[in-house]
């Protein structure tokens, strides 16, 4: 992917496209912004440009053999570090860093290395990374990439150009949607929302699997009545793995009623390509029942988090969101 390519990002393009053109790339590079939004293709096109052997005002041809190399991850020059298990550790840092920079470039002009997530780094590996941050060779660049900035030592921080990434707008994410990826208006304006203006996680909510996931997850709530909330929760309950999402598409329906019961505007609405389904249900609910099942998708959705039993707190959601039809809320089991 190109600095061309990269979509709604056209200030972090701008001055990452001069910096290479001016032969002026800062050593090290903090990008941050949102998960799905551009930081890792940008960065990759960042090495293309860096590595191209046609590179133009600051921008790679994409088809010279260093270019091809990046695209598919086999450049010698470019590495791209990623945690072994739940963090990225100080051998790697080590193995792939400290003693990689030491080297000349093997075929291209700048090594580049990224580390995403970044703030998964263990205490020693960023102490391990400081040590080639304080004195980078002059043909390295160091690309972190994390949507959680301040979980990086201040001192790594410090040494680092940040470059900051957001959300794309929702015309803009309806746009590219609909003229890019050929998505039908409705649909594209429906991902858009979903993605909260990501891209990469609008072109995963496209894929039919996810879209079949988001469909039976609204059916199951929206046929689940109060005496039928134990076999609502069995059919959750077989989605173990897929549950968080499950109750997030869950959240999203609820959520979606709540402007509708309430006046708000419909452009705000996530699920816009079911909105005879969306009035329909609104219809049986107020804004104060509305309101308790958002707490109590949320709710489960932290008791998830803390690794509590799933088929209890299916079988508590599943008992208030059934209670909450006619305002009275269980107390639940959990």
């Amino acid at each position: 992917m190109l600095f061309k390519d990269i979509q709604g990002q056209d200030q972090a393009v701008a001055y990452l496209t001069r910096c290479v053109a001016q032969a002026r790339v800062p050593h090290a590079l903090l990008f941050t912004g949102p998960e799905g939004v551009g930081k890792r293709a940008t960065a990759l096109a960042l090495a293309q440009a860096l590595n191209c052997q046609a590179s133009r005002e600051g921008e790679a041809c994409g088809v010279c053999s260093a270019c091809r190399k990046v695209e598919r991850g086999a450049h010698a020059d470019v590495r791209l570090l990623e945690p072994e298990g739940q963090s990225l550790k100080i051998d790697q840092i080590r193995e792939h860093l400290q003693r990689g920079v030491m080297l000349k470039a093997m075929e291209g002009r700048t090594k580049v290395y990224l580390l995403d997530p970044a703030d998964a780094l263990t205490p020693e590996a960023a102490n391990s990374l400081l040590k080639v941050l304080e004195e980078p060779p002059a043909d390295v660049v160091i690309v972190l990439i994390t949507t959680q900035p301040f979980g990086l030592f201040p001192t790594i921080r410090s040494r680092c150009q940040e470059v900051r990434f957001h959300a794309l707008s929702m015309p803009a994410m309806t746009a590219w949607l609909e003229n890019r990826q050929a998505l039908a208006p409705e649909m594209a304006k429906t991902l858009a929302r979903l993605s909260g203006g990501r891209p990469a996680e609008a072109l995963r909510l496209a894929d039919p699997e996810v879209q079949a996931l988001r469909a039976q997850a609204i059916e199951i709530v929206r046929q689940a009545s109060p005496g039928e909330w134990p076999a609502a929760a069995l059919r959750l309950g077989e989605l173990q793995a897929e549950l968080p999402e499950v109750l997030t598409f869950i959240l999203t329906w609820y959520r979606d009623q709540l402007i509708l019961v309430s006046g708000g505007d419909r452009e705000l609405l996530m699920n816009r390509d079911r909105l005879s389904d969306l009035a329909a249900d609104s219809r049986r609910e107020t804004p104060e029942t509305l309101q308790e099942k958002c707490r109590a998708v949320l709710k489960a959705q932290e008791q998830i988090r803390r690794n509590v039993n799933i088929q209890l707190v299916l079988e508590n959601v599943f008992m208030q969101l059934g209670s909450s039809r006619t305002g009275t809320i269980g107390t639940g089991r959990v």
